[in-house]
C-alpha cells in the first residue's frame, strides 16, 4: 500500500467518525432540546427558562405552546397580558413582543407563528425603531435558522457546544424544574416600579437626543413597512390583522422634534401613507394611541422615559374590544393634526402627575 493510499484511507475514515459522532451529537441535541425549540415534552424534566435569550426562546413559545391569536411588537408591546386579551378580545393568545426587535424580526416571528398554527388574528405594534434601516435589518443574536422550520438551516443548535452544556445542566439539576412556570409571564415587567413624577421625567431626558435622520426617514420607514408588514397582510387575507400605534409619552415625540424636526414631519406622513396602504385592504384595522393626551401629558402613566404601565395595555385592549379604530382618512387627518399640535406647542407645565390608580380616565 503506497503512502498516498494510506492517506487518503485516514482523511476518510476520519471523515466518517467524525460525520457519525456529528450525527450522535444532533441527534442527541434534537431528542433533547434544552431550549424547548423541537417539541415541549422532552426526554427529562425541562421547561422554557425565565431570562435566557429571549429571540432564541421565542421561537419555541410560537412553535409550541397553544394559541390563535399572536400579538408582535417590542418592549412597548410586551404587557399585554395573555389572560386579559383572551377575556377582552375572546381569543387564545400568545404575546410572540420581543424587545427592541426589527421590523424584520417581527415578520419572523409572525410567519413563524402562520407556519405553526392556525391563526386567526395578528396584532402589530407600528414602531418607528423597528422600521427604522434596512428592510432586512436584525439584531446580531437573532437566530434567524430557528425561524423558518427548516431542520437543515439548524445545524448551529444542534451542533451547539451550548446545548449540549445545557441537557448536562438540566439533566443533573431536573429536581430544580418547575414545571407548572407559566412562560407566557416571564417577559411582562414594570408593574411593581413607582410612577415618575415630572421632575423624574426631564432627569430622564438629560442627554438623551433625536435618532439618525439617515435611517429615520420617510423612505425607510415606507420600505421596511412595505417589506415587512404590508406583506403579510397581502399574503394571509384569510387572517385578520391589528396595526397599532402605541402611546408613547409626548416627552420622547418633542426630543425628537427639537433636535430633528424633519424626522417629525416625516413620522407624522408616514402615518397617513401607511393608512392609506392599509385602508385598501379587506382583513386589517389600524389603532393610534400616539395623541390621547390623557394617558401621554400624564407622566405617572410610565415607568420610564418609554414604557407605561400594564394598566394601559389593558385600556388599549378595551379600546381595540369595542372596534374603536380608525375609519377614514379625514378621522386619521385631524388624529394626526391634533398630535402635530401637541408637539409644537409643548411645554412642561402641561405635563400632570398623579397616582396610578386615578392616573387614567377608565
Amino acid at each position: 500500500m503506497t503512502v498516498e493510499m494510506s492517506y487518503k484511507r485516514f482523511i476518510t475514515g476520519f471523515s466518517l467518525i467524525f460525520i457519525v459522532l456529528a450525527v450522535i451529537l444532533m441527534g442527541l441535541v434534537y431528542v433533547s432540546d434544552p431550549y424547548v425549540y423541537y417539541h415541549k415534552e422532552g426526554i427529562y424534566k425541562r421547561t422554557f427558562i425565565k431570562n435566557f435569550n429571549m429571540r432564541y426562546q421565542m421561537a419555541g413559545m410560537i412553535r409550541n405552546l397553544d394559541y390563535d391569536t399572536v400579538f408582535i411588537g417590542t418592549s412597548m408591546a410586551h404587557n399585554f397580558k395573555e389572560e386579559t386579551i383572551d377575556r377582552k378580545l375572546d381569543a387564545a393568545s400568545l404575546n410572540a413582543s420581543i424587545s427592541g426587535s426589527s421590523a424584520h424580526e417581527q415578520k419572523k416571528a409572525a410567519e413563524l407563528a402562520v407556519k405553526s398554527k392556525d391563526i386567526k388574528k395578528i396584532y402589530w405594534e407600528i414602531n418607528y425603531d423597528s422600521l427604522a434601516g434596512e428592510p432586512d435589518r436584525k439584531d446580531a443574536t437573532f437566530p434567524e435558522y430557528l425561524y423558518d422550520r427548516n431542520i437543515i438551516n439548524d445545524l448551529p443548535y444542534l451542533l451547539s457546544y451550548d446545548a449540549l452544556k445545557k441537557i448536562d445542566y438540566q439533566y443533573h439539576n431536573q429536581d430544580k424544574v418547575n414545571m407548572d412556570a407559566d412562560p407566557r409571564s416571564y417577559y411582562k415587567f414594570g408593574e411593581k416600579r413607582p410612577p415618575l413624577t415630572v421632575s423624574g421625567m426631564k432627569e430622564q431626558l438629560e442627554g438623551i437626543s433625536a435618532p439618525p435622520a439617515a435611517s429615520h426617514n420617510t423612505e425607510s420607514y415606507m420600505e421596511s413597512f412595505r417589506t415587512n408588514m404590508l406583506s403579510m397582510a397581502k399574503k394571509h387575507p384569510d387572517i385578520e390583522f391589528t396595526f397599532f400605534y402605541t402611546p408613547y409619552p409626548i416627552t420622547r415625540h418633542v426630543v425628537v422634534d427639537e433636535g430633528k424636526p424633519v424626522i417629525t414631519a416625516d413620522r407624522l406622513q408616514v402615518k397617513k401613507d401607511i393608512f392609506k396602504e392599509l385602508d385598501s385592504l379587506g382583513n386589517v384595522e389600524v389603532y393610534d394611541f400616539q395623541d390621547e393626551s390623557e394617558i401621554t401629558f400624564n407622566v405617572s402613566n410610565y415607568m420610564d422615559r418609554s414604557h407605561y404601565f400594564p394598566y394601559v395595555n389593558d385600556w388599549m385592549l378595551d379600546e381595540m374590544s369595542k372596534g374603536n379604530s380608525i375609519k377614514t382618512l379625514a378621522e386619521y387627518d385631524q388624529k394626526i393634526s391634533n398630535m402635530r399640535e401637541q408637539i409644537k406647542n409643548f411645554k412642561y407645565a402641561q405635563l400632570k402627575e398623579n397616582s396610578s390608580e386615578t392616573a387614567m380616565s377608565k
